[in-house]
């Protein structure tokens, strides 16, 4: 089934399967040997982003829970992310005016510079970790089959992004903003059933806020990855970042419109509406 709450399942149901599904990918994923280590890494690292949102869309329900199991899967998560990070400032490259001496240059520096763990060490670790995670589940405290065991996960990350919005002005900040985007978007994707149309469109302006949050955060990296950087790499990630910066403030002026109760007020009605049919 997908990444979503389905229009009859109960709550108590749907926050387990959905949970053990995203841990059964993560597993097929590094476990994927028709795809190179690197993509392995990619997909399984999505699925834990899936279950990191998950998480704190029950945080309080979940109770005492919740830190050591949020605190797992960031821990396995930053396990793999220097194998990401690698590819991410590479591609950061490619998106950059600069002249093609230059881009030669800073590639291939990136790449002398590439070093992580051996990747199939990283991966067998995972895979095993997630076995026991999986047994995890059955631990979890039964939720109540009610929109109030979603409302305050999800009026927190949509608070704490819109907060997070107004202070995001150095990378690092912006960066913190990204994150709760990151959030917020999967709490869309799992609530898309509740009216598609909309919730697509909608999903679709925090994506293109998550991506250019995320671009600019690599470019920060780059630029930080070479010592000492070529000036026409700090240009052109200059002139990068300023472009992201004005596309990522007239998303978020548009996401974040509504005050937090408001916009829970009207996933609360729309989630009554829909159940109702």
């Amino acid at each position: 089934m997908a990444y979503a709450f389905e229009q009859h399942e109960p709550v108590s149901v749907a926050i387990p399967r959905i949970m053990n599904e995203q841990i059964v990918r993560a597993r097929e994923h590094l476990t994927d040997t028709n795809l190179r280590p690197e993509k392995r890494v990619h997909e399984a690292r999505k699925r834990f982003k899936e279950t990191r949102a998950l998480l704190r869309l029950v945080r309080k329900p979940l109770g005492e829970m919740f830190a050591s199991e949020n605190a797992w899967y960031r821990d396995i998560g930053r396990d793999l992310s220097a194998v990401r990070d690698a590819d991410a400032v590479l591609e950061a490259v490619g998106k950059l005016e600069l002249p093609s001496l230059v881009r030669t240059r800073v590639r291939r520096t990136l790449n002398k510079n590439r070093t992580h763990p051996p990747v199939e060490g990283l991966i067998a670790n995972a895979e095993k970790q997630l076995v026991m995670a999986q047994s995890r589940i059955a631990l979890w405290p039964r939720f109540d089959d009610s929109f109030d065991t979603l409302a305050d996960g999800l009026r927190q990350n949509y608070r704490g992004g819109r907060l997070a919005m107004k202070d995001a002005n150095a990378p690092d900040e912006l960066h913190e903003w990204r994150k709760f985007a990151k959030t917020h978007w999967y709490h869309v994707q799992l609530l898309r059933n509740l009216w598609p149309a909309v919730m697509k469109a909608y999903g679709g302006a925090l994506d293109d806020l998550s991506d250019a949050l995320g671009d600019h955060h690599d470019l920060h990296v780059l630029g930080r990855s070479i010592d000492p950087p070529p000036q026409e790499l700090l240009d052109a990630i200059a002139a990068k970042q300023k472009e992201l910066e004005h596309e990522a403030a007239e998303l978020g002026a548009r996401i974040y419109a509504e005050k937090p109760n408001a916009w829970l007020a009207r996933m609360r009605n729309t989630w009554s509406a829909w159940r109702r049919n």
